[in-house]
């Protein structure tokens, strides 16, 4: 009689540690496939389940990046794994590679959960759907567009979160809208010319 199992990579299992129960990862990255499979610096490609997927590092003890996103999607996933463990080090979504979104897990080499971070926490007043409507209605720009861009940031000098929209329709000229992500205000609006 020959028996056998399996276990399964589990990304949101929790364990008890000292007395409390928190959440932890069970998920390893793939080197040895990472390692047989990459061509140069990095290797790509493409399932049904992740989409697109680029990985790279690793090299000389340093850290495993992997991002992914399907071609559907406005979002994809970041992935940081330790270079020495394979263990998940950190995972979160990100917009197009231009701001990170929701939240963000941090976990030790043991795989156990040491910090969230809500990258949405200063635009909870005027949050992404408000930003996508507001590009759709009123800017009337499509978000596929290769010449719309969204990026978000908190203006050091008034500490004032704040959502930055730039589009260009004939290449001559590159518009942009800033929007204070607190009140929902547009705060500018500047046509630049470009120039060769």
């Amino acid at each position: 009689m020959i028996t056998c199992s399996c276990k399964a990579q589990n990304a949101g299992c929790n364990s008890v540690k000292r007395g409390k129960v928190v959440e932890r990862t069970t998920e390893k990255f793939n080197a040895r496939r990472y390692y047989a499979k990459r061509q140069g610096g990095d290797y790509q490609f493409e399932n049904h389940r992740q989409g697109k997927v680029r990985q790279f590092g690793g090299d000389n003890g340093s850290d495993f990046v992997e991002y992914a996103r399907k071609d559907t999607e406005q979002f994809g996933t970041y992935k940081e794994f330790y270079g020495k463990m394979k263990t998940l080090k950190k995972v979160g979504r990100y917009y197009y590679n231009e701001f990170n979104i929701g939240i963000w897990k941090l976990y030790d080499e043991n795989g156990y959960l040491v910090e969230t971070i809500d990258k949405d926490a200063p635009y909870r007043n005027y949050p992404w759907e408000k930003v996508e409507k507001f590009i759709r209605e009123n800017l009337k720009l499509n978000l596929s567009d290769e010449y719309v861009g969204v990026s978000r940031y908190v203006d050091e000098d008034a500490n004032i979160p704040i959502w930055y929209i730039t589009w260009s329709v004939d290449n001559t000229e590159v518009s942009s809208v800033k929007i204070n992500a607190l009140t929902g205000k547009v705060v500018s609006r500047e046509v630049n010319e470009v120039r060769e």
